[in-house]
């Protein structure tokens, strides 16, 4: 029986890895703090802004950059920045892990959960759509966010649901952990 690796995790051909993790370990820089992680939130700031983008009212770069250490904090995060609070809900998909779920607990806010797509597994827009009209009708407010998830590394269909959340005023945090990565598409 051969084992299929769904995720492999590789060294580069010049061990940069082995030097950086020595040199954490020399420099006493374990805990998830120090210049390596200062390092790479600025270059990503950087990278995101193109240095050629400065918010027109503060002059400052528009994005910022914060390394976490766990995908469940990312998420956490990002709906405080949504304005996620105590009775409101927000919709994410069924089949995902508990990571994309629990923060909404955390903030006393209801996940509404949307079941998937044959396809990709991922959030059925037409019945993010349909959830959607449902709570307005039911409470009269609508979600405060919506967290579509890429489960296994497959995309979602992220221009139809960003269709969807415009159409409704309504902040996408993007669950990429199996990505690495977490966006929040409030703009």
């Amino acid at each position: 029986m051969n084992r299929i690796y769904l995720c492999l995790a590789h060294m580069s051909d010049a061990g940069l890895e082995q030097k950086y993790i020595k040199e954490a370990f020399d420099t006493n820089w374990v805990v998830p703090l120090g210049p390596n992680v200062n390092g790479f939130e600025k270059d990503l700031e950087d990278f995101v802004n193109d240095n050629n983008n400065p918010s027109t009212e503060t002059g400052k770069l528009s994005k910022r950059v914060v390394a976490l250490f766990s995908g469940t904090a990312a998420v956490h995060l990002a709906l405080i920045a949504c304005g996620v609070q105590p009775g409101d809900e927000v919709c994410v998909q069924s089949f995902t892990f508990c990571a994309s779920s629990h923060p909404i607990t955390y903030l006393g806010a209801t996940p509404v959960f949307i079941d998937s797509e044959p396809d990709t597994w991922n959030m059925d827009p037409d019945l993010l759509e349909e959830a959607i009209k449902d709570r307005i009708a039911k409470t009269g407010r609508k979600p405060k966010a919506i967290i579509p998830v890429a489960l296994y590394g497959m995309p979602y269909r992220i221009d139809r649901i960003m269709e969807i959340a415009d159409r409704y005023d309504i902040p996408v945090i993007e669950d990429l952990a199996a990505e690495c990565g977490y966006r929040c598409r409030a703009d």
